[in-house]
């Protein structure tokens, strides 16, 4: 068979090879949203390898969040031997910063190396690593993410160090790398976009002044809480209640001043609630608390009292607090009922009020 003939043999080959492992990607990319594990790197060095004559093991190196790389995943190597590697970034990027890079046995001694990392005999090394020590070249295939390099995809030859350059393989290694660095890139994007949104739903159900929980938590929340008082056969209390002569506060020290008083007030009141009861606020100076209990709220109303008239020592200013308290199934069996109830007693009566009341 004539070079050229053996070329465009070789050059069908690659194509054909390119095309398995471009569609299991594409499988990969479209039909789940978690990124690329070893198993996914093992089976695409199974497709380069078993379909490409003149290559015969391959690795992929990846970036930890310390900045050094490690074998994440290997083919026809001993992956036990290589993921005890590590590789910082000055070692491994120096020489590898062009799209694709051939690294030739001669250039670089890939046992003397490892036997450094591993610190062990170049000699013993080799018994352990034949496969490494028939490397004659290696392509390396930067894999990039948010224009940074987060791994390496490296197929061996064990044939000829000059294997890459007389089948034309670096073009199509870089079109490997284009689609690694896609697929990478788009599951980088998707966990980026679902830590955002993590962070935007947080804060749809905190207020922005207080972190307290808003009324959107508190009605998820009202759900469970309601569900529980009937399992744990206990009562469930929305206690309703607002900071008295606040609106004073803010007309003679300013809006500012008494946003600050609200922040710090909410997080004394808060020290005082068990970790069972939920206390949100539903605006301006209203606040509410779900409490599941056996009996009503008396106790809870004495702490937060005290936790108002001290805070007033400190400060020198002169607040109140007045409650209203609504008992769910009683007084109504969704949120808006109950807070409705809770506000009708707060402005009947100033306090809490039970035997007829709640």
């Amino acid at each position: 068979m004539s070079p050229r003939k053996k070329i465009e043999k070789k050059t069908d080959e690659i194509k054909s090879m390119f095309a398995l492992f471009s569609e299991h990607l594409l499988n990969i990319s479209q039909n789940r949203e978690t990124s690329l594990k070893r198993k996914d790197f093992e089976t695409l060095l199974k497709i380069a390898v078993d379909n490409l004559s003149f290559v015969h093991s391959g690795s992929v190196l990846w970036c930890d969040e310390d900045g050094y790389f490690f074998y994440l995943a290997v083919y026809n190597h001993d992956y036990e031997i290589l993921k005890k590697i590590r590789f910082s970034q000055k070692e491994i990027l120096m020489r590898r910063f062009k799209n694709v890079y051939v690294i030739k046995r001669k250039s670089v001694d890939i046992i003397k190396e490892l036997s450094k990392k591993l610190n062990e005999d170049d000699e013993v090394l080799k018994q352990k690593v034949e496969t490494i020590d028939n490397i004659k070249a290696f392509i390396s295939i930067p894999i990039r993410s948010q224009r940074k390099i987060v791994g390496f995809f490296n197929l061996d030859t064990w044939e000829d160090e000059n294997i890459f350059e007389k089948y034309n393989f670096e073009k199509f290694a870089e079109m490997i790398g284009g689609a690694l660095s896609i697929a990478v890139e788009r599951f980088d994007l998707i966990h980026l976009l679902k830590e955002k949104n993590s962070e935007i739903e947080k804060m749809s159900v905190f207020d922005e002044l207080t972190y307290l929980p808003n009324l959107k938590f508190l009605n998820s929340y009202f759900e469970k809480y309601s569900e529980l008082s009937k399992r744990l056969s206990s009562r469930l209390y929305l206690i309703y209640f607002d900071i008295k002569n606040f609106e004073r506060v803010n007309k003679i020290y300013g809006y500012e001043f008494g946003d600050d008083i609200l922040k710090k007030l909410s997080k004394a009141i808060s020290k005082t609630s068990r970790k069972s009861d939920v206390i949100g606020r539903i605006g301006g100076d209203d606040f509410v608390i779900l409490s599941l209990s056996k009996e009503p709220p008396y106790s809870l109303k004495k702490r937060i009292e005290g936790q108002v008239q001290s805070f007033c020592k400190k400060t020198g200013l002169d607040l109140g607090i007045q409650f209203g308290v609504a008992e769910y199934i009683t007084d109504g069996r969704d949120l808006n009922s109950l807070i409705v109830k809770a506000q009708e007693r707060l402005y009947l009566n100033n306090s809490l009020a039970y035997g007829n009341g709640i």
